[in-house]
């Protein structure tokens, strides 16, 4: 890698990418977008961007993590906002690689929300075919758009790109509010009430719920070989098992060193019953599989986090 383009740059999985690809390649040119940067949604102030960048040489990599997404039940409450701004993203980032970087491959980073609530591990063929949880339909079809959308602009304009799909990231850097995604939401927890005496912690749901987490390290590092050698349109990018929430939270009670009880709240918005991923074919494409264990991810992202605290 030469000249690297990292949209969403300055978020949580963008900002390790662009960490990782500057230790890499100390010699390559990494420009993080974010929204200090300029506005990916605003198509003139994009276009006009990636003129002033196109100026100094061409581009050889886009890699695409650009979205407006919150944890929660946010999603339930803001489909038009999370339709209206991603499909901006997606349209521009398209439209704007065609125009001024077509020697780039674009690497487009994408979420397991897409799938449909079925008990089983997916595999990349029902992206297609099947509709996704309903509360999270408006942002999973934005992001089969953009799916649909690299399709395009390869058949029309012979440009190369790959797409990978990860389930639920977590580690340093995350963030550790409640309202976060659950591993940063309850790492803060019960952190925060090992520090403080607290005698429980509340829990989402009743603790059967399933998901797969991925830690971002190996986020990245698959991330970094997919834009490298992969031309998959998509590729399920994971650890190819799903977890509990009550083991979750048991494996970051101890971790943490909290003493006190988990209080599971069954009244509380939790999504789907479960959700995993078939990394079937990233291992047989490119070899890959993931090296960090769950326990092991979540000792080191408590360890990051007592840190920060001081």
């Amino acid at each position: 890698m030469k000249r690297v383009i990292v949209t969403g740059g300055t978020g949580f999985i963008g900002r390790a990418v662009v960490e990782e690809l500057r230790r890499r390649y100390p010699e390559a040119e990494v420009i993080a977008v974010g929204s200090a940067t300029v506005d990916l949604a605003d198509e003139r102030a994009w276009f006009e961007w990636l003129g002033e960048v196109r100026e100094g040489g061409p581009v050889d990599h886009l890699i695409h993590l650009a979205a407006l997404y919150k944890a929660g039940d946010w999603p339930v409450h803001h489909p038009a906002t999370q339709f209206n701004v991603n499909m901006k993203l997606n349209v521009n980032a398209l439209e704007g690689w065609a125009r001024f970087l077509p020697e780039a491959k674009l690497t487009s980073v994408l979420s397991y929300c897409m799938y449909p609530s079925l008990p089983h591990a997916h595999p990349e063929e029902e992206l297609y075919g099947h509709e996704p949880e309903d509360y999270l339909f408006a942002y999973a079809m934005t992001k089969k758009a953009l799916l649909i959308g690299q399709r395009a602009y390869r058949q029309e304009h012979g440009l190369r790109s790959a797409s990978v799909v990860l389930p639920t990231v977590y580690g340093p850097g995350d963030s550790f509010a409640e309202n976060s995604h659950v591993v940063g939401a309850l790492i803060g927890k019960f952190v925060r009430a090992a520090r403080s005496g607290a005698r429980e912690v509340e829990v989402w749901g009743d603790g059967s719920q399933e998901r797969e987490f991925l830690y971002v390290g190996d986020a990245v590092d698959g991330i970094i070989a997919a834009a490298l050698r992969s031309d998959e349109p998509a590729l399920n990018l994971g650890m190819g098992e799903a977890r509990s929430i009550a083991e979750l939270a048991q494996w970051i009670k101890d971790a943490a060193g909290f003493d006190g009880e988990i209080r599971y709240n069954q009244d509380r918005f939790v999504g789907v019953k479960t959700r995993q991923l078939d990394v079937r074919r990233m291992r047989d494409t490119l070899g890959w599989t993931a090296p960090t264990s769950l326990p092991e991810g979540i000792a080191r992202t408590v360890r990051w986090y007592e840190a920060q605290l001081g």
